[in-house]
């Protein structure tokens, strides 16, 4: 599977929305379904906590808090910023509304969820978020939603600080800025139809024929 660029990200979104019509709504709700089950199917640990931004990267892992939870996982959420975008506001009110904890300070935990940063950070992490990052970093596994926040997508710069994920789940396809980052890595399928390819300059093909969730070689 081939690994792409912050553009063609950007393009891989806008064409699922415009060009097919599977809404952005559509893909978190997959993605966080997606996440659970692959956090679910990977970690004996059932303790996790899930730190949110404020992007759509938030939506994703509080979308994923609803289903660990029906998973009988017990999961805390920490918000790293007052404010957040319209999409992941609507997962928010969920959780809020099925009773999942809040907690104000990133305690360890057996396992993390980083879900600050998506692909469309630029420049180094400032405050709240670098704090978040290095509280983050105290924890044995920690598990990073699409890409770990602190790392240009296309480019691999590491800013400092960074999530030193020990795992990552990239949605629906690997970031090429993570290529060379020591970590296990997975990719979830969210439902990119192969048409979609070509117009982002990739193969057409048919990448989850057999699993919904594919390891990549390390």
């Amino acid at each position: 599977m081939e690994y792409i660029t912050k553009k063609q990200s950007a393009k891989l979104d806008e064409l699922m929305t415009k060009r097919f019509y599977i809404s952005a709504e559509m893909m978190m709700e997959i993605a966080g379904y997606k996440i659970a089950e692959f956090i679910r199917d990977n970690f004996r640990e059932r303790e996790i906590l899930i730190v949110a931004g404020k992007g759509n990267n938030a939506g994703d892992g509080l979308c994923a808090a609803r289903h660990l939870s029906n998973f009988g996982f017990s999961v805390n959420i920490s918000l790293t910023s007052p404010e957040l975008c319209e999409k992941s506001l609507k997962h928010l009110r969920v959780a809020k509304t099925l009773g999942i904890p809040f907690v104000n300070t990133i305690e360890k935990h057996n396992l993390i969820l980083d879900c600050i940063f998506g692909y469309n950070l630029k420049g180094k992490p400032n405050e709240p978020f670098n704090t978040a990052i290095e509280l983050i970093n105290k924890n044995k596994k920690i598990i990073s939603c699409d890409i770990p926040s602190g790392i240009d997508s296309t480019e691999g710069i590491i800013h400092e600080p960074y999530v030193k994920a020990t795992h990552i789940l990239f949605l629906g396809m690997p970031k090429i800025g993570c290529k060379e980052i020591k970590a296990k890595k997975f990719v979830a399928d969210i439902g990119v139809p192969k048409k979609l390819y070509p117009l982002i300059e990739l193969e057409e093909k048919n990448h989850f024929t057999k699993k919904g969730i594919i390891k990549l070689p390390e």
